[in-house]
């Protein structure tokens, strides 16, 4: 898909807000403190929030301000941010994150002078310090894959270190513009998680790393933006989604009547 604005700054970094006035607006401020030496541009999409945020943030001038008249998921949110997005690079953030260095400006960095068709990451934090979860792998998607996952479990274990991964975790996702026109936008029926799965999934296939790199630091306030109940509503849900989508009807029958037996 061809982007509909013309590239005419650095970085858009684009948040999508759900009822986290306060917690976006500690975001924003980190951004605004920490980055330099780059143009960029904040645009906040707010998935239709009744706790104030509209009326906060329809007046900031510091950011580029997006109500949703629904709560389409956080997909549709961050679709409606690349829409009017105007930069080089996307930084796909989440409203439950704090940047604790000029976290925008090394992945920038970073991405101008290595392989252009690669997604970055960082190893995110809580805010004690401890690590947070920062790369997934993909489902499996054939039987095959998942003997293998079995016998021989992934590691999900960090080791501080600029590598691949299969998955960045999609709190802070930092996406050249052309891996989007290349792979498409995220896939709106999937309402809340497993949607950076699915797009990273589609991004692989045309070519795309994904890589942790070391030098941002950045902190991740796990499930403030969303909540115990919502992993537990939605998870399952998106799982099976995508599983349907990329299994074939036999396989996929069988991960369906594994997960009705497991549950």
């Amino acid at each position: 898909m061809a982007l509909k604005n013309s590239i005419n700054m650095d970085v858009s970094v684009i948040i999508v807000n759900y009822n986290t006035c306060d917690l976006t607006s500690a975001c924003i401020q980190s951004i605004i403190d920490h980055t330099n030496g780059l143009s960029y541009e904040i645009i906040v999409v707010d998935n239709a929030s009744t706790d104030g945020s509209k009326e906060r943030f329809e007046i900031d001038t510091r950011i580029k301000y997006i109500y949703s008249g629904k709560n389409g998921g956080f997909g549709y949110g961050n679709n409606r941010g690349i829409e009017v997005a105007k930069g080089e690079y996307l930084f796909l953030l989440n409203s439950d994150t704090l940047l604790l260095n000029d976290a925008i400006g090394e992945f920038f960095k970073y991405a101008k002078s290595h392989n252009p068709k690669t997604i970055y990451g960082c190893y995110l934090r809580s805010d004690n310090g401890s690590y947070r979860d920062s790369f997934f792998y993909f489902p499996a998607f054939t039987i095959k894959d998942f003997i293998k996952r079995i016998v021989k479990p992934h590691n999900y274990q960090p080791d501080y270190t600029n590598r691949e991964v299969e998955c960045i975790c999609g709190a802070d996702m930092f996406i050249p513009r052309q891996a989007i026109e290349e792979a498409g936008v995220f896939d709106d029926n999937i309402f809340l998680y497993g949607e950076e799965g699915e797009l990273q999934y589609r991004m692989m296939k045309k070519g795309y790393r994904r890589m942790l790199i070391n030098s941002p630091q950045i902190v991740h306030l796990e499930g403030e933006s969303s909540g115990n109940t919502a992993r537990y509503k939605y998870g399952m849900k998106s799982h099976l989604y995508i599983l349907k989508k990329y299994m074939n009807p036999i396989t996929y029958l069988c991960a369906w009547l594994y997960y009705k037996i497991r549950i």
